[in-house]
C-alpha cells in the first residue's frame, strides 16, 4: 500500500480525476447559469461542487499542495452546503461532512454539525433510530460533532448488540464512534487500521458516491481520523489510505471564493418556508 502511486489504478483514477478538474467552457456555463439564475441552478450548483471536489483532490495527490487543497476543500463544501438551500430536507449521509471537516474552516464545519433537519423533524426520528436503517448511522457523526457522548455511546451499544441481516459492514463504525465516546485512543486506532486494511478497504473505499476519492482515500476513516483529531486525540495509523498531512487541525488565514455568487452568499443563511426554524445560527464566540 505504501506504494500506492505507482499502482497502475491509481495513475488512471489521477488522470480521470484530473481531467474532471479542468477549467472549461463546461465551467463557465456553469458559473453562468448558477450567477443568472438560469435553467436547472441547482443542478449546476452540484456540477460545480464536483469539479471543486476534483481539484481538491488533484492539488494534493499530484501537487501535493496543502493550502490549495483546504481552499478547494472549502469550495466544495460551501457549494454542497448552498444545495440545502434547495431542499433542507435532502439525504445528508456522513460522507458528505468530508470536505467541510478536511477544509479546517470553522464557519462551514459549525454549519455542517448544526443541520440535522432531515434527522430530527417529525417523520424522520423512526428511521433515525432503527439500527437497521441507514440513517441511524448518518446521525452517529451529528452527535460526534456536538459532543453527545452519551447518546452516541447508547446507540453505539444498541446497534452492536443488535442482530443485523445486512449492512453488517458498517458495525466497524460504530466501534469506532464507541472508541472515540470513550475516549478510549488505542481502541480508536486499532478500528482504524482495521477499517483501512486491504480486506475492508476494497470493499468500504469503493462506494457510489466516492467516484473522485476511491482510489485515493479511505473516506470514512479519513473523516473518522479527522473527528479524533478535533477532539484532541492524534491518532497515527500506518497506511496510506488516510494522508497524515490532512490530519492536524489547522485553518488557513483566508478562503478565497472564486465567483461572485459564492461571495454573496452567506453560509448562514436561513432555510425558506418550513424549514426556517431549523437554520443553524452563527455562533458568535466571547
Amino acid at each position: 500500500m505504501s506504494d500506492l502511486k505507482n499502482n497502475e489504478a491509481f495513475q488512471k483514477a489521477l488522470a480521470h480525476v484530473i481531467q474532471h478538474a479542468e477549467f472549461n467552457e463546461n465551467t463557465v456555463s456553469l458559473v453562468d447559469y448558477i450567477t443568472n439564475n438560469k435553467g436547472d441552478v441547482p443542478f449546476c450548483i452540484g456540477m460545480l461542487g464536483s469539479y471543486a471536489e476534483a481539484n481538491a483532490m488533484v492539488s494534493w495527490f499530484r501537487d501535493k499542495d496543502l493550502i490549495a487543497f483546504k481552499q478547494w476543500c472549502f469550495i466544495a463544501a460551501k457549494l454542497n452546503r448552498m444545495m440545502f438551500q434547495f431542499d433542507a430536507i435532502e439525504w445528508f449521509p456522513a460522507y458528505k461532512h468530508l470536505y467541510a471537516l478536511l477544509s479546517d474552516n470553522e464557519e462551514i464545519i459549525s454549519w455542517y454539525s448544526q443541520h440535522r433537519v432531515s434527522y430530527d423533524r417529525q417523520g424522520s426520528i423512526k428511521d433515525r433510530d432503527n439500527p437497521r436503517k441507514p440513517d441511524f448511522h448518518g446521525y452517529q457523526l451529528i452527535l460526534a460533532l456536538n459532543h453527545e457522548w452519551d447518546k452516541l455511546r447508547e446507540r453505539c451499544e444498541l446497534i452492536l448488540q443488535t442482530d443485523l441481516k445486512k449492512d453488517k459492514k458498517y458495525l466497524i463504525d460504530h466501534r469506532f464512534y464507541l472508541a472515540l465516546a470513550n475516549g478510549d485512543k488505542t481502541e480508536m486506532e486499532n478500528v482504524l487500521t482495521e477499517l483501512t486494511s486491504p480486506k475492508i478497504a476494497k470493499v468500504r473505499n469503493f462506494e457510489f458516491a466516492f467516484t473522485f476519492t476511491e482510489h485515493f482515500i479511505a473516506t470514512h476513516a479519513v473523516i473518522y481520523s479527522k473527528l479524533a483529531w478535533r477532539n484532541g486525540y492524534q491518532l497515527n495509523i500506518d497506511t496510506s489510505w488516510i494522508p497524515k498531512e490532512w490530519l492536524p487541525v489547522e485553518p488557513l488565514l483566508e478562503y478565497p471564493e472564486p465567483w461572485e455568487f459564492m461571495k454573496e452568499f452567506d453560509v448562514f443563511t436561513p432555510f425558506d418556508g418550513e424549514w426556517n426554524d431549523w437554520s443553524p445560527k452563527k455562533i458568535i464566540k466571547r
